[in-house]
């Protein structure tokens, strides 16, 4: 609204052919304290409420030209004066005339000749509801704007430990490969070598040293499986496609389950976040299939395209319904991870018929 709008008891624009509604129009709003701005036909309104919105418009119905119902329309239909209030000036007493011009948008109707108390109360009545509505909008905007801001630094903490959290995961299975693995491993050759040097010892000497000797390899299995599961250094090293396909291997051969890869590209060009959160996706969501989908068959498929990522996982399995109130960690963590890279993930799972899970990620949206 003007200045002089929010300054006064507000502004209006009163639009009349007839200079004698004109001036008493403005009479009686300038002397109830309200800025009245005068418009004698169509095209001057629409100028005019364009250039500088008014708090309510009185609008003649009957004018030369271009009516008051055209007006309104035209109001009605621009972006810079739809939420103006119209009150339609008329003799007309028609029902059918009403009805058109509320149906066109307008709040409110005084049929002429004037009565001095009905025309205020009623400007009176709709200035305010205006204001009101605009400090509403104005409110919502600025909680809407906090919510946002709240959402965004959410979604910047969920993102940061997330690094964190891969972080420490590299760290911790770079120490169990290169120092637990390297001391299980010599102590599996010291192991093997007093073995090999204590032929005629005592049988039960012997079956004790291979007992230990079969907890060292066993344990040696279970610290590369953990390191592997927590950071595959194959990830690091060979790229996203042999990591999938090496996981994939290990998740058929362990599970049971069949598991059919399809790439389409022997290797992708990713950057190294983007490249993290498709195999944690793989890796989470083949982890629950074999957890809880009961599934005969599971299908991975990812394909790169100048467009970017995209990832699909379909078991054959019992499915699930997404609950509402339900927290499920492990689909909101996927979210949010494909989320913080401008992507995003679609689940269809249909009870008895198994679950697809598909996430999009753009290109360009990650760090090298």
């Amino acid at each position: 609204m003007t200045s002089a709008g929010v300054l006064g008891r507000g502004e209006v624009l009163v639009v009349e052919d007839t200079v004698a509604s004109r001036q008493l129009l403005s009479d009686l709003l300038t002397g109830a304290g309200y800025t009245a701005r005068l418009a004698q036909d169509g095209p001057m309104a629409i100028r005019s409420a364009q250039a500088s919105p008014p708090d309510l418009i009185l609008l003649d119905v009957r004018m030369p030209g271009m009516d008051g119902y055209e007006v309104c329309r035209r109001l009605k239909t621009d972006r810079r004066t739809q939420e103006v209030p119209i009150i339609f000036l008329s003799a007309l007493r028609e029902t059918e005339d009403k009805v058109r011009a509320f149906s066109l948008g307008a709040v409110d109707y005084i049929a002429k000749p004037y009565q001095p108390d009905e025309v205020l109360a009623r400007v009176q009545t709709h200035v305010e509801l205006g204001r009101l509505r605009g400090e509403l909008e104005r409110r919502v905007e600025e909680r809407t704007a906090q919510l946002q801001e709240s959402q965004g630094r959410l979604r910047e903490l969920a993102e940061f430990l997330q690094t964190v959290r891969e972080d420490e995961r590299t760290r911790i299975a770079r120490e169990l490969h290169d120092e637990l693995g390297q001391s299980l491993t010599a102590l599996r050759i010291d192991l093997n070598w007093l073995l090999n040097r204590i032929e005629q010892a005592n049988p039960a000497t012997r079956e004790r040293l291979q007992s230990a000797l079969g907890l060292v390899e066993r344990t040696v299995d279970a610290v590369r499986r953990i390191s592997e599961d927590l950071r595959p250094r194959m990830l690091d090293d060979l790229g996203l496609a042999a990591a999938v396909e090496y996981h994939v291997a290990q998740f058929a051969e362990r599970s049971g389950i069949p598991c059919s890869l399809s790439m389409n590209r022997e290797e992708f060009d990713i950057d190294s976040r983007s490249a993290t959160a498709v195999f944690r996706m793989v890796q989470e969501t083949l982890t629950n299939v074999a957890r809880h989908a009961g599934a005969t068959n599971v299908a991975v498929r990812i394909e790169q395209s100048a467009e970017g990522m995209h990832l699909a996982v379909r078991d054959d399995g019992r499915g699930f319904v997404e609950e509402t109130g339900r927290k499920t960690f492990g689909l909101i963590g996927m979210r949010e991870r494909i989320a913080a890279l401008g992507g995003r993930l679609e689940i269809d799972s249909v009870p008895d018929q198994g679950t697809a899970i598909e996430a999009w990620i753009p290109s360009g949206k990650g760090t090298a």
